[in-house]
């Protein structure tokens, strides 16, 4: 990770515990644990928890235990599902900030102080760390969404952070104050647990905080079926979240001008272009009739030339290079990011408003969906 070096002071004796809840994550742990025991600001204490997992977690996060790499192993006999398994950490954790980490997630030395540094003003609940893709050269899918990473969030969530309009923390890695998220119980235990929480934190009055400083890598889906089921998934607990469950779409309501924001960038951004592209292809071949392939070439090449233009400008916020393979793809990024994900995010829309397909989640394990979902059959 070659990152741009730029230190901050973290408030004196401030503690971190770190929780990673591990289902089938034997592949990566090792390494995870490696750059937290690498870290400046080093973790009070690092605790695993083993849900249910059918490979070999449970018996590296011992070895782990046994050569004092981590402080605590928790281990649940059947899976219970993510949220649970960090609340299930956090019984035990005993820092005044928890950090909640996938266990492929893979941080920069610096992050960890410069996460808990966002903390030094009281009224910040939540911070989340700028994201990289570790296996972007594996396929042309996982190089695509280093790409879609470098634009949403290095640059996308900094600009989004000047404004206060975070709306997500993020799974793979974020860090909340230990006694906010104590009395709010955690994240809930139904699908979409990274957005909800965040969104109900800042319905309480709390500020969520981006430190783009803070970089972690991670691994993304290599193949177009898995990436696929992923943005589903992610649609899907978006619409439910925000429009269902939270009432975004509401046009007049009692808040602060970075939540209005925040319901606009979802509205605007994602809702809007979403819905309108079929009408909008509909209206083209209307209007220009055989000629319409022609004017959406020419479509493609402006927003290929604005799409090279921002990949650029970000590349320079966060120093990042490219390897020629990227900067080929980048070609192409229009396609994936103005074409294949809106049909992807418009699908999981579909499916979310008339069919509630959420419920049926299999990110949720079974039997918590079933509890779920009891009381409304």
């Amino acid at each position: 990770m070659t990152r741009k070096p730029q230190l901050t002071e973290v408030r004196k004796n401030i503690s971190i515990s770190v929780i990673i809840p591990a289902f089938n994550g034997a592949s990566g742990l090792l390494r995870s644990i490696a750059s937290l025991r690498e870290q400046t600001l080093a973790p009070l204490e690092i605790i695993v928890v083993n849900d249910g997992s059918t490979d070999g977690t449970r018996a590296i996060a011992e070895q782990a235990r046994a050569a004092g790499l981590i402080d605590l192993v928790i281990h649940h006999g059947s899976r219970c599902g993510r949220s649970p398994a960090v609340n299930a950490g956090a019984r035990f954790a005993r820092g005044d900030l928890l950090l909640a980490m996938d266990p492929d997630t893979v941080f920069a030395p610096t992050a960890l102080m410069r996460l808990a540094a966002a903390f030094n003003d009281p009224r910040v609940a939540a911070a989340c760390c700028n994201i990289g893709v570790r296996n972007a050269g594996a396929t042309l899918w996982a190089a695509l969404q280093s790409l879609e990473y470098l634009m949403s969030i290095s640059a996308g969530k900094s600009f989004l952070n000047m404004i206060g309009a975070i709306s997500c923390c993020s799974g793979a890695c974020s860090m909340y104050r230990r006694d906010v998220f104590v009395d709010q119980g955690g994240p809930d235990v139904g699908p979409g647990e990274d957005l909800e929480f965040t969104l109900r934190l800042r319905r309480l009055g709390y500020q969520v905080r981006f430190v783009s400083e803070a970089w972690a890598e991670t691994s993304v889906p290599e193949s177009a079926i898995n990436l696929v089921r992923q943005r589903l998934r992610w649609d899907r607990d978006a619409f439910r979240i925000r429009l269902i469950q939270y009432g975004e779409l509401k046009l007049f309501r009692a808040e602060m001008l970075s939540d209005t924001l925040q319901r606009l960038d979802f509205v605007v951004f994602d809702l809007v272009p979403t819905l309108s592209l079929p009408f909008y292809i509909a209206y083209c071949v209307i209007l220009f009739g055989p000629e319409t392939p022609l004017f959406l070439g020419g479509g493609y090449i402006l927003s290929l030339g604005i799409s090279l233009f921002n990949i650029a400008l970000s590349s320079l916020m966060v120093s990042q290079s490219h390897t020629f393979f990227s900067l080929t793809i980048a070609l192409i990024f229009p396609l994936y990011q103005g074409i294949a994900m809106k049909l992807v995010r418009g699908m999981a829309f579909t499916f979310e408003l008339l069919f509630s397909a959420s419920r049926h989640d299999d990110y949720v394990p079974p039997r918590v969906r079933r509890a779920l979902t009891a009381h409304r059959t």
